[in-house]
């Protein structure tokens, strides 16, 4: 063998040996994947056992008008039981970053931030032009899941400009809107039912993750408006923390509810403070909301600023005046919620404040709040009748809806060594209370002077009160919105109630 022959033969050697080393990665590679994906298939499978409307479905990527590309992404796809409703598509946000979308993670890890470059002309929101001439930073609810966070792009073409369609292999092709025209995308219509006429009831939805299936729920012929609780002010800038779903509204204007998005302040009341103060931040706060009820095609808009200083009362009022008539133009309508009258809560101008919005809803509960010194009923009749009687003194009653509560408190009582009686409190729903009452053998005592069922019980030293709110309290508030001629009735909160609680209010009704 000659130099050269040896020399070819090392040569062999070496690249016989590097190529068996690509192999054992390659292998290792595929078994990793298959592993990978074996993982993500049980998952999904976990996820489609806890809600058989939710699956995992790969994403492809549109590159041309013919051609795509496979992504190591999987999204999020949560169907509804009525299948005209828009199913909520989430993705990961790194998809959108590799997209081009403009958007970042907010430092709580709560929202994802997507800057929409002129607002004005893009969510066809002529108000916007003074408010937020240049760009609009809206956040969006950020979903964790398996380890990662989502992004709902159900109804966020105007913000993204990224559509979607699913492929026939069950995959989901994601694309920029001239890619995709040629591609069904989802149907959303956002057509809105007639404005409440008459007496009409509301029911805020307490939404603190995913959006509830309203078209899997029975329709509640009782119900003219749902409030879910979607918007918070973050700070004192006036940016604005979304939960929405345009899905959502689709599914409660199938049911021929209205949506009033609600938007609290977060109950801080130095925030509030400093947010009142500035009317830039007023403005800031004011197109965010607009272009949330444009992107989910909300029919109003339900204010519940609490916990705010008394001496910024005419500063709410300002503002509420100058967020109304800005919302006007977009035709939606306008609640606030107000506590019952008291010293403490004259940060509310009533009588002025019901000349500016559309309704006010008088939150008639919480007589004994969670930290009262004394037990006590969450809104017994006499109370409640003496607030709402105050109340009518400012706001007339054809704009006024009677808050009542679906929700009760369990007091437990116990005497210490000292002789001196301990308190403490829980929220309970209506449900809770039959199964504490069934589990304790105990009987319902009806209290005439307050209009409630009572139950009493004692365990290990301990004593147990509870003023019950069912049908029978239920009733007694419906009464007093038909014997003084109120807008309605508003009702906290979704969910808490029993299913025999709409037969009252339907009954009511006629």
């Amino acid at each position: 063998m000659t130099i050269s022959d040896r020399s070819i033969s090392v040569k062999d050697k070496k690249q016989e040996k590097q190529a068996k080393k690509v192999f054992i990665v390659l292998a290792v590679f595929a078994s990793l994947l298959i592993c990978i994906l074996g993982a993500v298939a049980s998952f999904a499978q976990d996820t489609a056992a806890e809600d058989p409307f939710s699956r995992f479905v790969r994403i492809e990527r549109r590159i041309s008008l013919d051609a795509t590309n496979v992504t190591p992404h999987f999204a999020i796809v949560r169907e509804h039981a009525d299948a005209s409703i828009p199913p909520d598509v989430w993705v990961p946000g790194e998809l959108l970053s590799q997209m081009n979308v403009p958007v970042r993670l907010d430092a709580s890890k709560d929202f994802y931030a997507v800057r929409v470059e002129k607002p004005s002309a893009t969510l066809e929101i002529p108000a916007l032009a003074e408010m937020s001439p240049n760009a609009l930073d809206l956040r969006f609810r950020a979903k964790s899941d398996d380890g990662k966070l989502y992004f709902n792009l159900t109804g966020m073409e105007k913000v993204t400009g990224l559509t979607y369609a699913f492929a026939p292999n069950d995959t989901l092709t994601v694309g920029t809107l001239p890619l995709m025209s040629a591609y069904a995308g989802p149907i959303i219509k956002k057509t809105a039912p007639p404005r409440p006429e008459g007496r009409f009831n509301l029911v805020w939805d307490h939404v603190t993750g995913d959006n509830a299936d309203l078209s899997a729920e029975e329709i509640l012929p009782t119900i003219s408006v749902i409030s879910p609780t979607w918007f918070v002010l973050l700070d004192e800038t006036g940016r604005v923390g979304s939960r929405g779903g345009v899905s959502y509204v689709e599914s409660a204007h199938a049911s021929g509810c209205q949506v009033w998005g609600l938007v609290s302040n977060g109950f801080n009341k130095a925030r509030t403070t400093k947010f009142l103060a500035d009317t830039n931040a007023q403005d800031l706060f004011i197109a965010n909301m607009l272009a949330h009820a444009e992107i989910y095609g909300l029919d109003g808009i339900n204010i519940d600023f609490e916990s705010v200083d008394n001496k910024d009362a005419s500063k709410l009022t300002a503002f509420v005046k100058h967020f109304t008539e800005t919302g006007k133009t977009l035709g939606l309508l306008f609640s606030i919620d107000v506590t019952v009258p008291s010293k403490w809560s004259s940060c509310y101008e009533r009588r002025n404040l019901s000349d500016i919005v559309d309704y006010i809803a008088l939150m008639a509960y919480d007589e004994h709040w969670r930290s009262s010194p004394r037990a006590g009923s969450t809104a017994s009749l006499p109370w409640v009748r003496a607030g709402l009687e105050k109340t009518l003194a400012d706001v007339p009653p054809g704009k006024l809806l009677l808050g009542a509560p679906f929700y009760t408190r369990e007091w437990q009582e116990t005497k210490g060594k000292n002789g001196k009686v301990s308190l403490k409190s829980r929220a309970l729903s209506m449900a809770s209370v039959d199964s504490v009452i069934a589990e304790n053998g105990v009987s319902k005592q009806w209290l005439e002077a307050i209009g409630q069922n009572y139950v009493e019980y004692s365990e290990g030293g301990t004593r147990f009160r509870i003023w019950v709110e069912d049908e029978s309290s239920v009733a007694l508030r419906l009464d007093l919105v038909k014997k003084h001629a109120l807008a309605g009735a508003a009702f906290w909160r979704k969910g808490f109630e029993t299913p025999n609680i709409w037969k009252t209010i339907e009954d009511a009704a006629k």
